[in-house]
C-alpha cells in the first residue's frame, strides 16, 4: 500500500515541480497515522475492498460503527444496505468508510461541491472542497473530448491542457508533477490501491484500464462491476501522478480480493511498517478506531 507522490509542495503558487516518489503510508506518513487511533492492530476479515474496524463480514469480533470525519455513511454503519449479504467493507464496492454506496463504486456523497471540474480528495467526506491539500481539474484530463467529455461528462470540462486550476495560480502540469505535502497526509491513507486521490481507479484491477468512480449516467445508479466495459456508464479517466496509490502485484485492490498466492506471507498480504494486515477471510478484524482498505488497517479518518 504505497501512495505514489511528487516532490514538490504545492502551497500558493507553484514555482517549480519535483521527481515523484514512493510513500509507504504508515511508515513515512506519521502524522496521518496518529490521528485515528491504533493502526498497527489486529487485522479485518472480510472479501471486499476491506474490512473496517470489527465489522462485517467471518472475522472475529463484533460489527463496530466506524465514522468518517465524524459522519456515519453506509460503508461504516454495519448493516447490508443493499442486501447482498456483505456487509460494510465485506462489500466489493465500498472503497473506505467516507463511501456511503454499497451498490456501485460511487461513493454518492456531494456536500462540499466547489467550482465546477474542480476536484480534491474524492475519498473523504467533502466532495469537491479543496481542503485537503489535493488539486485536480477535470480540464486536465486529455480523455475529456467530445462528445461524452469523460470522466465528468459535462462539457465544461473539456480538456485544456492550457487552463488554470480554479481558485489556483497552478496549471495542469504543476498539478500533475506534485501536489501539497497535505494531500498526502490527510487523503493518502484513504486512497485504495489502485486508485489516484480524485477517484480514479485501475478497474479490472491490473487491467491498464482506468474508471473514474464518480461515474454518473442517466438510468444508472453507478459503475458496477456489470458495466466495467460500458464507458457511458463507467467514465474512462486518467491517473495523476503526484497522487495515486498503484496496483501492485501482491496487494488487495479495488476490484481485486486477494494478492496472487505466490506473494502470501503466512496467508495474508503485506503492509508498511506499523500497518497491520486485513481484508483476509476468518482473519482478525482491525481494531476499534481503525477500518482496512485495500489489505491494510487505516485510521478512521477524523
Amino acid at each position: 500500500m504505497t501512495l505514489r507522490t511528487g516532490g514538490v509542495a504545492l502551497v500558493a503558487i507553484l514555482v517549480s515541480v519535483g521527481c515523484s516518489s514512493d510513500i509507504e503510508l504508515g511508515r513515512d506518513l506519521g502524522s496521518a497515522m496518529s490521528k485515528g487511533g491504533s493502526a498497527g492492530s489486529a487485522g479485518a476479515g472480510g472479501s471486499g475492498v476491506g474490512g473496517t474496524s470489527g465489522t462485517s463480514g467471518t472475522g472475529g469480533g463484533e460489527c463496530q460503527v466506524t465514522l468518517c470525519q465524524g459522519k456515519g455513511y453506509a460503508c461504516g454503519n454495519c448493516l447490508d444496505d443493499d442486501e447482498d449479504g456483505a456487509v460494510d467493507s465485506d462489500d466489493i464496492y465500498c472503497t473506505g468508510p467516507c463511501d456511503n454506496s454499497e451498490s456501485s463504486f460511487a461513493i454518492d456523497i456531494r456536500g462540499g461541491a466547489g467550482p465546477v471540474c474542480k476536484q480534491d480528495c474524492f475519498f473523504d467526506s467533502d466532495v469537491g472542497s479543496g481542503n485537503d491539500g489535493c488539486n485536480w481539474s477535470h480540464t486536465c484530463d486529455p480523455v475529456a473530448v467530445a462528445p461524452d467529455y469523460p470522466p465528468s461528462g459535462d462539457s465544461a470540462c473539456a480538456y485544456d491542457e492550457n487552463a488554470p486550476i480554479p481558485g489556483m495560480a497552478a496549471s495542469c502540469a504543476d498539478v500533475r508533477s506534485a501536489q501539497d505535502p497535505m494531500c498526502a497526509d490527510t487523503c493518502g491513507p484513504l486512497v485504495p490501491n489502485g486508485c489516484d486521490c480524485f477517484g480514479c481507479c485501475e478497474l479490472p484491477a491490473a487491467s491498464g484500464r482506468f474508471v473514474w468512480l464518480g461515474s454518473e449516467s442517466s438510468g444508472s445508479s453507478g459503475c458496477t462491476e456489470e458495466a466495467l466495459d460500458d464507458p457511458s456508464v463507467c467514465h474512462p479517466c486518467t491517473q495523476v501522478p503526484s497522487c495515486v496509490n498503484p496496483c501492485d502485484p501482491c496487494e488487495i485492490c479495488v476490484g481485486r480480493t486477494a494478492p496472487d498466492p505466490s506473494c502470501m506471507s503466512g496467508g495474508v498480504p503485506t503492509c508498511p511498517t506499523g500497518m497491520a494486515t486485513c481484508g483476509v477471510e476468518d482473519g482478525p478484524r482491525c481494531s476499534s478506531g481503525a477500518y482496512c482498505i485495500t489489505g491494510c488497517c487505516v485510521p478512521e479518518p477524523r
